[in-house]
């Protein structure tokens, strides 16, 4: 499973030296976990002894978003929070390090986010990816920071885990071209059990959205996590 979540969007083909080096495994164990995942048809070897993923996995990924959506009904509630704000709505789920996309409304400008469903984003860079990040707590933010920025300014860090322990406080994030430029977004979380399992979220360009907008789509935003928690629960 650990060689399978390797792959992305941003790496869709690996070698086997790169999940020796990003795993710690041996070679001869990297080579037995991609026989493995070949024998049940969920990756390929491509050129250049370089393994992908296969279309088999398209299925699987419908089908866990499917069982996602229904879990929490999803659908309805991003759909009235989407026609409520005139802008997309997104529910985004923590994976690892990173924030995936589980499900989005998109708003019917002709301008609108370049975002799709299983798109991934570093926890740290959008409002609702840093919602997912806040809520795992200030030590697990600190290693993520030098898991994944490692080359950050002591500054810079602190800046960041005050940034996160302020959204942990007050419940919800807001964001301005931190994933695409002019983009602005707020998000909340979803719970369960008191724990956050994703985070919902209205994103659109800036010039769309003035400051009176911006606070009715933060009310609607914090009502429909308020909403996907009660289903969640």
């Amino acid at each position: 499973m650990q060689v399978l979540l390797m792959f992305s969007e941003d790496r869709p083909k690996l070698t086997v030296e790169e999940v020796v080096k990003a795993t710690g495994i041996s070679m001869p164990s990297a080579y037995r976990y991609l026989s493995l995942l070949k024998e049940l048809d969920l990756v390929e070897e491509k050129s250049y002894s370089r393994y992908a993923l296969t279309p088999k996995l398209l299925a699987l990924g419908r089908a866990a978003e499917s069982a996602f959506a229904e879990s929490f009904a999803i659908r309805p509630v991003l759909s009235e929070l989407s026609a409520l704000s005139g802008e997309s709505a997104l529910v985004m789920r923590r994976l690892r390090d990173s924030a995936v996309c589980a499900d989005l409304i998109e708003s019917n400008h002709t301008v609108r986010l370049s975002f799709t469903v299983g798109h991934t984003l570093p926890l740290h860079r959008g409002a609702a990816a840093k919602v997912l990040l806040a809520e795992m707590g200030e030590a697990w933010c600190d290693a993520y920071i030098t898991r994944n920025e490692p080359d950050f300014a002591e500054q810079e860090r602190r800046r960041l885990l005050h940034e996160l322990a302020l959204i942990r406080e007050r419940g919800w994030a807001q964001s301005a071209s931190e994933v695409d430029e002019g983009i602005w977004a707020v998000a909340a979380p979803i719970r369960s059990g008191g724990r956050a399992v994703a985070a919902v979220t209205v994103a659109g360009p800036r010039y769309r959205i003035d400051p009176d907008q911006a606070q009715s789509i933060h009310t609607h935003v914090l009502a429909a996590a308020a909403k996907l928690s009660q289903h969640a629960s």
